[in-house]
């Protein structure tokens, strides 16, 4: 399960592309008319020499290989340390809650509202900070809290508290790479109108990390007046997965306009980045990103790892270790369990030598070498 990264083979992306491949019997040359893309791409991939750093390339190539993304990422990851085996056992935990609420004894008693809105905004702040575990540890009371859905419930404040509390676990969920539990989860949410925004941009959300960008589209546009604040970003950063960049840039647009806090302008100009990097305008990824120095610790990682991709792509490779490793102290796990940032673990060492210390170092905390 672990890999030396100073071989100069391949990324994760790259290895389990080779494998799967030819799991499937497929040479480069099928695979590249199936997924859509350069042959020319897949076998820098499998020799090492490219690395994923656009979401629309890894869909490309899952779909091309019928896979979900996370079975070309490795997600879930194997544990790696204490923090990491905290987070990790959020998969079971969410098991366990959907099989209770599925049973015919599934029953719960009237939760504590405010132990259950203390919790749900506990998750959501922990995560937000970059403190997983911390995240992790405060799930399994709330799962319990929750119980199983009540659409019947005529408390809209019960119904509002249960469905932010499946949208922080759901997200939290996410970001470990259990998918399908996230959607599980957010399915049983049964949120009230005024809960109904945060619901769905998190199944966006969750739809792009599947590599389902047209699904994502689809789940989020009925109408354009429909289309609430909290969807417009990952709504944003789908239509520029799917090459469709001037919709995009008119979305963010929008978003902007309605943005009233520098936490709201920070949000926008880093799914601007995202939005940027799908298109591989790096330049503009780099320009954007320095408009988001209000997002929270966790959101700043995954933002750092974004440009340090972009500066690998332009040849600076310093600032790209830095920037590595900036998120890394930002929100260890986070980065950690970021697939792009493994991505970079993987190919910096031959582009930055003198960094060799550096990046031996986070390869070691993310279980790569």
């Amino acid at each position: 399960m672990t890999h030396e990264i100073d071989s100069g083979g391949p990324t994760p992306v790259g290895r389990h592309l080779t494998d799967w491949r030819i799991r499937r019997g497929l040479g480069v040359a099928d695979l590249a008319t199936r997924a859509g893309v350069p042959g020319q791409l897949i076998e820098d991939l499998e020799a090492g020499e490219e690395w994923v750093d656009q979401g629309r390339v890894l869909s490309s190539l899952a779909a091309g290989l019928r896979l979900d993304p996370a079975e070309l990422t490795g997600q879930p990851y194997m544990p790696h340390g204490p923090g990491h085996s905290t987070v990790h056992s959020l998969g079971w935990f969410a098991r366990r809650h959907l099989a209770r609420t599925l049973s015919a004894d599934g029953a719960g008693g009237e939760a504590d509202e405010a132990r259950l809105a203390e919790l749900a905004e506990g998750v959501r702040a922990a995560d937000d900070d970059g403190e997983l575990a911390s995240a992790a540890q405060m799930v399994p009371g709330l799962l319990e809290l929750i119980g199983p859905p009540r659409p019947e419930d005529a408390d809209c404040r019960g119904t509002a508290l249960r469905a932010a509390a499946h949208v922080a676990v759901s997200r939290l969920l996410r970001r470990l790479g259990y998918r399908d539990l996230a959607w599980n989860l957010l399915s049983h949410a049964c949120p009230p109108p005024e809960a109904y925004p945060a619901v769905l941009g998190e199944e966006v959300w969750l739809l792009l990390d599947m590599g389902q960008a047209e699904l994502a589209v689809a789940r989020a546009v009925r109408g354009e007046a429909d289309v609430p604040a909290e969807v417009l970003l990952p709504l944003a950063v789908a239509h520029a997965a799917l090459g469709q960049a001037a919709e995009s840039e008119r979305i963010l647009a929008s978003a902007q306009e309605k943005a009233i806090s520098a936490w709201q302008r920070s949000q926008v100009a880093s799914a601007g980045a995202f939005a940027a990097a799908e298109g591989a305008a790096y330049d503009e990824v780099l320009a954007r990103a320095e408009g988001a120095a209000g997002l929270p610790a966790g959101d700043r990682s995954a933002l750092l790892v974004l440009t340090a991709s972009a500066r690998a792509r332009l040849g600076q490779y310093e600032a790209a270790v830095a920037d590595l490793a900036t998120a890394e102290s930002l929100a260890p796990l986070h980065t950690r369990l970021d697939p792009l940032a493994r991505e970079l673990v993987s190919v910096l060492p031959a582009r930055a030598q003198e960094h060799a210390d550096v990046l031996g170092g986070i390869a070691a905390r993310l279980s790569m070498k």
